[in-house]
């Protein structure tokens, strides 16, 4: 997927935000994290979900108008 949004100033894929999201997890994980590491790590990931969703929305926006011409199906 190509589709590139804005997160803080820098493009990125939504496939780069989802590797970003599983090492910010993988360093919560750490036992040597410190609670404010901690916490500045948890509100970037909540950003990039929130960057994440907007797209995956957006997307299927796209291809409901696109399914629109010739019969609408709704996504479960």
């Amino acid at each position: 997927m190509s589709d590139k949004a804005g997160n803080e100033g820098v493009d990125s894929t939504l496939e780069e935000d989802f590797k970003k999201l599983d090492a910010l997890l993988a360093d919560m994980e750490k036992d040597d994290i410190g609670i404010e590491d901690a916490f500045a790590k948890y509100a970037e990931g909540m950003k990039l979900i929130k960057n994440c969703n907007d797209r995956i929305d957006r997307v299927e926006k796209k291809v409901q108008q696109l399914s629109d011409d010739l019969k609408t199906e709704d996504f479960e």
